[in-house]
């Protein structure tokens, strides 16, 4: 059988065309992995503005969120324990706030947000603020 013989250009144009779509997967993904999900940073807004309960309009988003598919478990506990505050977390909601706390496979901003939200007393401490700064969207 005859070897397929190709201009050395037309080679290494193959080559590397090959290893960019090779490794766009895995650099897609890393970043995905770092970067909060929309639903995460409509959370990290609401939370950031938040005084002793959600706004109406921060109600609505959040509902959004519950009844989006595209929403995770964790996001759905999340809007929904952000959804019942008054001042603070229910005890309910707190028990699955600890678990999403607790999930070492849950993204560091979910479990940081849940710690946010089971310490709530009225509003995110200036500390909670700086820390959701860093989920919301760039401005």
């Amino acid at each position: 059988m005859k070897a397929l013989r190709l201009p050395a250009s037309h080679a290494l144009a193959i080559l590397l065309t090959s290893l960019f779509f090779v490794t766009l997967p895995v650099g897609t993904a890393q970043a995905s992995t770092d970067q909060p999900s929309v639903a995460l940073q409509q959370m990290a807004t609401i939370m950031h503005r938040l005084k002793h309960f959600p706004s109406p309009q921060g109600k609505q988003e959040l509902q959004v969120i519950i009844d989006d598919r595209a929403s995770n478990d964790n996001e759905r506990t999340l809007a929904g324990a952000m959804m019942n505050l008054q001042h603070k977390a229910s005890a309910d909601d707190k028990a699955r706030l600890k678990g999403i706390m607790d999930d070492s496979s849950a993204p560091a901003n979910e479990r940081e947000l849940a710690a946010i939200i089971y310490h709530l007393d009225h509003r995110p401490s200036s500390a909670d603020k700086q820390k959701l700064q860093t989920m919301m969207p760039a401005k």
